[in-house]
């Protein structure tokens, strides 16, 4: 489906604003009743809550005919995902990506936006506001950083030359981490892109893939240089990954070499 483009700028302003207007007021200020746990035990804020709803109003304006899918607003509505395979574009909202960084006054947190076309992000946007860092990338156009083009880190030598990130169970309960040279644990997905994105690390594997967790980052690492599957070899679709999680690596030798080690882990991992 062919869809009029927004200014990406236009967009970029929208986040900016926000975060202005609803995320940092709250940073460091968080009052106990401006914090509570969802059903599954993660945290949620109002910052979380207001920034989807700003967001909420303003993108649609940008794109005819478009729809608007957000984290939180899913919690209590999971059908909104269904919209993904309909010919409306999407709007996937990340309000507060790392939200447990945000509460505890850590600066590793993020806001994420992809406008998605039956599950292929046509163009994704994440926002560091501590850092003033604006991440943007149109399908085809390249990726920037604060409009300086985006590179990934070049690989030179084997796996004990990478630096990547792993999920917790890989990081803590297997040998997995001691065959790198560096592995991170940043506590927000969004801060993990950029790092691959500026090329301060080679990987990152992810079981978990909710749409609005990677739809952005995807975007803007493949636009940077890099490659992406599910580790079944299937090519990433927005919400519906293949089997095995995702991992993203800056070529597809490296996933390559990658891919064996990592699947040999995630069998370690006891049935549930």
């Amino acid at each position: 489906m062919l869809i009029s483009m927004p200014a990406l700028d236009k967009v970029s302003s929208l986040i900016r604003e926000v975060s202005t207007a609803e995320i940092m007021p709250r940073f460091g200020r968080l009052k106990a009743a401006d914090r509570w746990q969802k059903r599954h035990g993660s945290v949620v804020t109002a910052a979380d809550v207001a920034a989807e709803e700003f967001l909420s109003r303003r993108l649609p304006d940008l794109v005819a005919s478009s729809v608007v899918v957000g984290e939180e607003m899913s919690e209590n509505r999971p059908s909104l995902l269904d919209t993904l395979d309909g010919d409306a574009p999407v709007w996937l909202i990340d309000p507060v990506d790392g939200t447990r960084n945000f509460v505890d006054g850590r600066e590793g947190f993020a806001v994420m936006v992809a406008l998605v076309v039956q599950r292929q992000a046509v163009a994704g946007w994440i926002y560091r506001p501590v850092e003033d860092a604006m991440y943007v990338a149109e399908a085809g156009a390249g990726a920037f950083r604060d409009g300086v083009r985006l590179r990934v880190a070049s690989v030179d030598g084997g796996l004990g030359a990478l630096a990547g990130s792993l999920g917790g169970f890989l990081r803590r309960r297997t040998d997995l981490p001691g065959r790198f040279a560096r592995i991170t644990a940043s506590r927000c997905i969004g801060v993990d892109y950029c790092a691959l994105a500026d090329g301060e690390i080679h990987f990152a594997h992810y079981r978990g893939v909710s749409a609005w967790d990677h739809a952005a980052g995807v975007l803007i690492h493949a636009e940077a240089g890099g490659f992406c599957r599910s580790l079944d070899r299937t090519p990433y679709r927005v919400g519906a990954p293949g089997e095995g999680g995702i991992l993203l690596a800056p070529d597809p030798a490296t996933w390559e070499n990658l891919r064996r080690p990592i699947a040999e882990a995630l069998a370690q991992r006891p049935a549930a």
